[in-house]
This record gives structure tokens, sequence and C-alpha cells, in this order.
């Protein structure tokens, strides 16, 4: 069931302007546009599990396949 009173679980600040979000493996993928970064944060604690900083802009949430995020950046890489 689902409880009628509803309240956030966690909050992060990111920054910027951020892309639709994935959630896998017990994580939260998310793109911020301007940083051209790639964040993950732990599902249950909004913590940062780790980023990456890509060479271009990353418009797009990752793609996330067993063990591994995919994703392309605006310098042509993936």
């Amino acid at each position: 069931g689902v409880p009628t009173e509803l309240k956030p679980a966690w909050q992060t600040t990111l920054g910027g302007r951020l892309s639709s979000v994935v959630v896998a493996e017990g994580k939260v993928f998310v793109a911020s546009v301007d940083t051209h970064t790639v964040h993950a944060l732990d599902r249950d604690s909004g913590q940062t599990v780790w980023s990456y900083m890509a060479g271009g802009r990353v418009d797009s949430p990752p793609t996330v396949h067993p063990g591994r995020a995919l994703f392309g950046s605006a310098d042509g890489y993936v």
C-alpha cells in the first residue's frame, strides 16, 4: 500500500539544468547539462556515489546496462 501522506526521502542540489533521471542498480543517475557532468546518487540516501565530467554537454540521461552507465556527450565520445 501507499501511505496517504507522502514526504520526500531525501533532497540534493546538483545545480544547473538536469536531464530526466534513471533509477537502476540501487542508484539514481542524472546528467547536469550545463556542467557536462553525470552523477550517480545512492537511491536510498541521495549521497553521491560517483560523478564524471565529460568533455562536452551531456543532455540525455544515461542508459544502464549491468554494471555500466552509458552516455554520450557533445564532444563525440560515448
